[in-house]
């Protein structure tokens, strides 16, 4: 065996074990996560009412209140489980009520619109307009 030839070998190995960690940091660096699915609802109630009941709901459901901006119409929310969840709500004003927007995460993972179908059904509940809040109910 040549004397160079060992240090040759040596650098092309280097080289490419340097390469698959380049790479593999610039795909953890490129890999951008997309923003969760939005769930809209649509409220008769003013945007207090609606950020109360979306509070008292999500409250109720065992979740801290991180950060709530009643004048911003933004909200805060986390869930202490394995993995954590969190939850973002943002209330705006309407030409008639208001428009709730909700998005969460379960850990890194978003949640789609539909694992928000008891959480608006409880704020609709709250402002009165939810489907056990009607006139029309027939009770047994």
């Amino acid at each position: 065996m040549r004397p160079g030839h060992q240090y040759t070998a040596h650098r092309v190995v280097r080289g490419l074990v340097m390469a698959m960690l380049l790479g593999m940091v610039t795909g953890c660096a490129t890999t951008t996560s997309l923003p969760p699915p939005e769930r809209l609802e649509h409220f008769d109630a003013p945007p207090e009412r609606v950020m109360q009941a979306t509070m008292a709901s999500l409250a109720e459901r065992g979740f801290v209140i991180l950060y709530g901006d009643h004048a911003l119409g933004e909200l805060r929310a986390s869930y202490a489980a394995r993995p954590e969840w969190r939850v973002e709500a943002h209330v705006a004003a309407e030409q008639r009520g208001s428009e709730l927007r909700l998005r969460g995460w379960r850990g890194e993972a978003a949640l789609g619109v539909g694992e928000f179908d008891r959480l608006a059904t409880s704020i609709a509940e709250r402002l009165g307009e939810g489907p056990l809040s009607g006139s029309g109910v027939v009770t047994p």
